[in-house]
């Protein structure tokens, strides 16, 4: 079984301050660091996307079978999918209410004794 991997601890390992490189691709985690000065179109691609998700640009580059073939030599694990997702409040749901907005529960609608019926 592979190493699990949270995005957010991926997301430390960027290739700044002296800090490995860790790419992200289709859900697998990736130590490029040793990679950056062999890399054909050089290591800023790699660190241009160090610590976060790169499938849609490793994809986009059209990498040869071969490139993806040497990318297993630097996997170190996957994705953590089963981690819990924080969502963000949106600035709609963090607003006040309006004037508009009911924050009780309604009154039921009282009957009329007009005597119309329209059945």
């Amino acid at each position: 079984m592979s190493q699990l991997y949270e995005v957010s601890v991926v997301a430390q390992q960027n290739g700044k301050n002296g800090k490995p490189c860790w790419l992200i691709i289709k859900g697998n985690v990736y130590d490029v660091t040793k990679f950056l000065s062999e890399h054909p179109g050089g290591g800023e691609a790699l660190l241009e996307y160090g610590g976060k998700d790169a499938s849609k640009a490793f994809k986009q580059a059209g990498h040869s079978s071969d490139a993806e073939k040497e990318l297993k030599n630097f996997k170190i694990g996957e994705i953590n999918s089963a981690a819990p997702i924080q969502i963000q409040p949106t600035s709609l749901a963090a607003t006040k209410p309006t004037e508009n907005t009911i924050t009780e529960d309604p009154e039921p609608a009282k009957k009329s004794s007009s005597g119309f019926c329209c059945c």
